[in-house]
């Protein structure tokens, strides 16, 4: 019987808003071609705004797997991505973060708004009780999470958090230099 390896996934979080500059557009759709030429099953929030629906789309059009999973009560305010892959609809939000939590193998944090925050605090929240040890990346386009990495320092200068948090947390300011920590983290070899 052959050894059927399993796709990598990365579950992303992001932004149902594009934001203010084109910046942020333009490192979502790079950070699509590259999970696609990669072979890396992107996981994220199923909508089709912003951020998230750039980088569904880039995945898809570069011929990626994508699953998208989206609550009940977010199908008419985010929309549905029905042609970037398959989709699964849960009944409400920690139902959609326990399925894209099963559903994928590290973290990965884009720029967003409080909903992203909260999705990639959880899963922090998770390392610090030992619930998780997943990895989990920031995509840091143009200093967008500067301040919170400040934020999490201080949670450890003033002994709120141990300093493996530090440690484990991983900052990129491109796709560039994200991509061979991914991989690495994920055991895939480079297509270069």
């Amino acid at each position: 019987m052959k050894n059927i390896k399993k796709k990598k996934s990365i579950c992303v979080f992001c932004g149902s808003k594009h934001g203010n500059s084109t910046i942020y557009k333009d490192a979502t759709l790079e950070l699509g071609e590259q999970l696609a030429k990669n072979e890396i099953k992107l996981v994220y929030g199923g909508g089709s705004l912003g951020l998230m629906g750039e980088l569904s789309k880039s995945v898809h059009r570069n011929k990626g797997e994508v699953l998208g999973i989206i609550p009940k009560n977010l199908l008419k305010i985010e929309g549905i991505n029905k042609n970037n892959g398959k989709i699964i609809i849960t009944n409400d939000m920690h139902k959609r973060k326990k399925t894209m939590y099963e559903n994928a193998d590290a973290f990965l944090c884009l720029p967003g708004g409080i909903g992203t925050l909260e999705e990639v605090s959880e899963t922090i929240t998770w390392f610090q009780l030992k619930i998780s040890r997943k990895p989990i990346f920031f995509l840091n386009i143009n200093g967008y999470w500067d301040n919170f990495r400040v934020l999490l320092e201080q949670f450890v200068s003033l002994e709120f958090s141990d300093q493996d948090l530090l440690n484990y947390l991983n900052f990129f300011e491109s796709v560039e230099t994200l991509i061979p920590s991914l991989l690495s983290s994920l055991d895939i070899p480079s297509k270069e």
